[in-house]
C-alpha cells in the first residue's frame, strides 16, 4: 500500500468516526448569515415617534383664561410681554368692575332691598345719635363717668349699652338680612354673558339719563314760573 491510499484510508476512517465532518455536509448545514438589525430598530424608532398622539407635542402649550376668554392667544402669565401682562390685568378689571357695575343696578332695582336698606341706615343712625346723646351728658356731667350711681351716671350707661346694641342689631340684620340678597344679585350677574351685562349697564345709564332730562325740565318749569309771576 503506498503512502497516498494509506492518508485516504486514515481519512475515511476519522469521518466514518464522526471527527472529521465531511465538506458536502458542512457545507450543506451552514446557517445562514443573521441580517443586520440596524435599519429595523431604526425604523422602529420612528415608527414608535409617528405613533405618539399629536396632543402631545403641545402639551408643553398653556392656555390662559381670562375675563372674556384666551388671553395673549395662548400664552402664560410668565411667558408675556410687561405690556401684554398689563393688558390682560386691566381687561379683568374692567370686566369685574362691570359685573359688580351690574349687581348693583340689580340689586337696587329690588323694592324689598331697598326698604331692608332703610331699616338697616335707621339702626346705624339711632346707635349713632344715642352715642352722641351720651357724649353730651359726660360733656355736662363730667363725674357721670365715674360715678354710674348719680342719675347722669347711669344714663351715661344705659346710653352707651343702646346704642352698642343698636348698631350691632344693624350689622347682624345687614349679615343675615341683606347680604344673601346681594350674593344672590352676584349669582345672577355671574351667570350672564358679557353681551348681557353690556345691555343691564346700557339699560340703567339710558334710564338714568331720562331722570336727569326730567329733573332739569321740571327745574326749568319752576324757574319760567318764577320768572312769570
Amino acid at each position: 500500500m503506498s503512502l497516498r491510499e494509506t492518508i485516504e484510508a486514515a481519512k475515511r476512517e476519522a469521518q466514518e468516526a464522526g471527527s472529521i465532518p465531511s465538506r458536502g455536509k458542512s457545507e450543506g448545514t451552514r446557517p445562514a448569515p443573521e441580517q443586520p438589525t440596524t435599519e429595523r430598530g431604526g425604523f422602529s424608532r420612528r415608527s414608535v415617534t409617528r405613533a405618539r398622539p399629536a396632543r402631545e407635542a403641545a402639551s408643553g402649550v398653556r392656555v390662559v383664561r381670562g375675563g372674556s376668554g384666551q388671553v395673549a392667544a395662548g400664552k402664560s402669565e410668565g411667558e408675556m410681554t410687561k405690556a401684554e401682562r398689563k393688558a390682560s390685568r386691566q381687561e379683568r378689571r374692567d370686566r369685574e368692575d362691570r359685573r359688580a357695575a351690574a349687581s348693583r343696578v340689580i340689586i337696587q332695582g329690588n323694592e324689598a332691598y331697598r326698604r331692608k336698606q332703610r331699616i338697616f341706615w335707621g339702626l346705624m343712625i339711632a346707635g349713632l345719635g344715642v352715642t352722641l346723646f351720651s357724649w353730651g351728658i359726660t360733656f355736662l356731667h363730667p363725674e357721670s363717668t365715674t360715678r354710674f350711681d348719680t342719675p347722669a351716671g347711669m344714663a351715661v350707661a344705659a346710653t352707651i349699652v343702646l346704642a352698642y346694641a343698636l348698631i350691632i342689631s344693624a350689622f347682624v340684620y345687614d349679615w343675615r338680612v341683606i347680604r344673601p340678597m346681594r350674593k344672590e344679585a352676584e349669582r345672577v350677574v355671574a351667570g350672564m354673558t358679557d353681551k348681557k351685562v353690556h345691555q343691564v349697564l346700557k339699560a340703567d345709564a339710558e334710564q338714568l339719563a331720562r331722570e336727569q332730562e326730567a329733573r332739569a325740565k321740571a327745574k326749568e318749569s319752576r324757574r319760567a314760573k318764577r320768572q312769570g309771576k
